[in-house]
């Protein structure tokens, strides 16, 4: 009987633990459904205040002595799933704040490299006290766990191999050079082929340069960072090392984002019967204080921020609401653009609703009420929007870049394979471009049939976990049978 393959994967947020964004739902999902495949998964990701005070979590016992200081961590265990262990690295004077990443002002700690250099530099230490056999894998997530990458290497002969999973090019994870001696690696790591970027030095870099394998997360987007436009300084150290660089989707909890059983929506659907979406959208037009009526309804559950096409929004606002649709936005972000945006709230009251927060109830109502879904993103790695919106019957309107390229047919174009359009696309970053892709989407909606099925058929889509965790799996195992 051959050994069971086993991963650690190391995020700086895990749904439904602690999350900010699609980073916390792919590393809560990702590793339940590599377990369904026989893979045995654990993850870890640092203390935060509001994890440890849910009384879910157990102290292990064990000190780790993390320099330099030394400064101690200590290791608590509780479970993801019944098959899934999750460790918490505790450090109340790096991780028992308010937020996440951001302080009451919205403002990024400051001390955001040492925090998480120092949960990279403890997890590393962690792996000899895990319950079970060590990893072979430690799949890390984003510039928060970039330097897990050369610690592992720093292990030697034996040490689990890293694979690195870029979920946004453009968070490069900067840092000051006199960070060098906390970091605590040799001085060969923080040449120009290492760590080193413009006089800084790059957490997503070390990630990059010293993993065994790197993977981001929709084929597009493995091409778009080898470019210019969309590498942010790094294109060239990606196209030198393309040749480890894989490009897989995420995938979508299908039991948590199933409109059939979803606790969070007033009325559950599937798509044999579609009647309960449209109670909730009447539901949420009531709760929301817009008129009902036959308009369709686009919704929009993002970071208000440049990246994710707001400033789109912003300038299409007034020829939008000409085509007789509404909106409603949820979410929070960069103040510019949530104070633009509750300007726009004030002069079209009966056109659009905006709730500056986020909430996960709310957000799954959203998507059942929605008629259609809005990504006018700038850039996109994958998305996580479009493919709640599909399971939903929210018809998406996307720019074809990155994984929304990848997961939307558009329903203009010709599909040679056979397979049914499943939303509008469009390719210019302008607000004409927007206009004309949310244009044909209100006609759909005005051929009641035609938008119905398109509907229907949508949530059917296929978008599980099922296909990347296979994909991954093999990756893994590829890179134990090569070592």
């Amino acid at each position: 009987m051959s050994k069971q393959l086993k991963i650690l994967i190391a995020s700086s947020e895990v749904s439904p633990v602690a999350q900010t964004g699609g980073l916390a739902e792919v590393a809560g999902s990702l590793p339940l459904a590599l377990s369904a495949l026989g893979t045995g998964c654990a993850v870890i990701m640092p203390g935060y205040g509001q994890a440890l005070a849910s009384g879910k979590f157990a102290d292990m016992g064990i000190s780790l002595s993390v320099e330099p200081g030394p400064r101690t961590a200590r290791l608590y265990r509780g479970q993801l799933s019944p098959t899934t262990p999750l460790y918490l690295i505790r450090h109340d004077p790096y991780f028992d704040r308010p937020g996440v990443y951001l302080d009451e002002n919205k403002e990024p700690y400051p001390d955001n490299p040492s925090r998480f250099a120092f949960f990279s530099k403890a997890a590393v230490q962690a792996i000899p006290h895990l319950e079970g056999e060590p990893p072979d894998i430690v799949l890390a997530n984003d510039w928060q766990t970039g330097l897990i990458m050369p610690y592992l290497l720093e292990l030697g002969p034996g040490a689990p191999k890293g694979v690195f999973v870029i979920h946004n090019q453009g968070f490069l994870g900067l840092a000051g050079p006199e960070l060098r001696a906390e970091i605590g690696l040799p001085e060969s790591f923080y040449g120009v082929q290492g760590l080193e970027y413009h006089g800084l030095l790059s957490f997503l870099k070390a990630g990059i340069v010293y993993s065994r394998a790197l993977v981001t997360v929709s084929p597009t987007y493995a091409k778009e960072i080898q470019t210019p436009e969309e590498g942010h300084g790094l294109d060239g150290l990606l196209r030198e090392y393309s040749f480890k660089l894989h490009g897989i989707l995420n995938g979508v909890d299908g039991d948590v984002w199933n409109p059939a059983t979803d606790p969070h929506i007033p009325y559950n659907y599937s798509a044999e019967n579609m009647e309960g979406k449209k109670r909730c959208k009447d539901s949420f037009l009531l709760s929301a204080g817009l008129p009902e009526g036959p308009a369709p309804l686009f919704g929009m559950v993002s970071r208000l921020t440049a990246q994710k096409g707001i400033g789109l929004i912003l300038e299409a606002a007034p020829d939008f609401f000409k085509l007789g649709a509404k909106l409603a936005i949820l979410g929070s972000g960069e103040p510019w653009f949530q104070d633009s945006l509750v300007k726009i709230a004030r002069e079209y009251p009966k056109n659009f609703w905006l709730d500056l927060g986020f909430s996960v109830p709310l957000s799954h109502r959203i998507y059942a009420a929605s008629d259609f879904i809005l990504a006018p993103s700038a850039y996109e790695p994958c998305g996580l929007s479009q493919l709640y919106a599909l399971r939903y019957g929210a018809i998406p309107v996307v720019r074809a870049i990155g994984g929304l390229n990848d997961t939307v047919r558009d329903f203009a174009g010709a599909n040679p394979d056979g397979r049914w359009d499943t939303g509008f696309k469009f390719g210019a970053y302008n607000p004409r471009a927007l206009l004309r892709a949310c244009r044909r989407a209100v006609e759909l909606y005005g051929r009641t049939g035609d938008f119905q099925t398109m509907a229907r058929r949508n949530t059917r889509e296929d978008f599980s976990w099922n296909s990347s965790a296979l994909t991954y799996n093999s990756l893994f195992l590829n890179l134990v049978k090569s070592a």
